[in-house]
């Protein structure tokens, strides 16, 4: 999306302040919903029923593991403000997300309204991160 805005002309919007801001509270929600999820995995699942191990494993795999995880990346984005690259790969799984929610409504069905509300905030959040860029890049890669 930067990419394609700058080749038609148009002006990359830069903000360390804002990039900052989006960053630290999309890393804040990852932190909320794996704290529910750990507390009170049931109103987590979306009407998902965990019966075995095998199934708590899993969910604590993503709800916990990969959004922890994910929410660490984007604090350290935001800390270094000024290198695109943490906030960019943040972006990425956030809109990795996304594709896969696209995957399921070809192959699975159109999903309820909690799930677009998730779908429209990850999709979001994830342009966002990628369209503002931070005022001044301070890394050496070339593209």
């Amino acid at each position: 999306m930067v990419a394609a805005a700058a080749l038609a002309g148009g002006s990359v919007p830069r903000s360390d302040g804002f990039r900052r801001f989006v960053l630290a509270t999309t890393a804040l929600v990852f932190v909320l919903i794996a704290a529910r999820a750990m507390t009170r995995p049931d109103l987590t699942q979306l009407g998902r029923h965990l019966d075995t191990v095998d199934q708590h494993s899993e969910f604590r795999a993503v709800y916990l593991g990969l959004w922890l995880a994910t929410a660490v990346m984007l604090v350290i984005a935001a800390q270094r403000i000024r290198d695109p690259l943490p906030g960019d790969l943040g972006a990425l799984l956030i809109l990795g997300q996304v594709f896969g929610r696209l995957v399921s409504l070809v192959v699975d069905g159109l999903p309820g309204r909690a799930t677009w509300s998730i779908f429209a905030l990850e999709l979001l959040g994830g342009v966002v991160i990628l369209v503002v860029r931070p005022e001044t890049r301070t890394d050496t890669h070339t593209s």
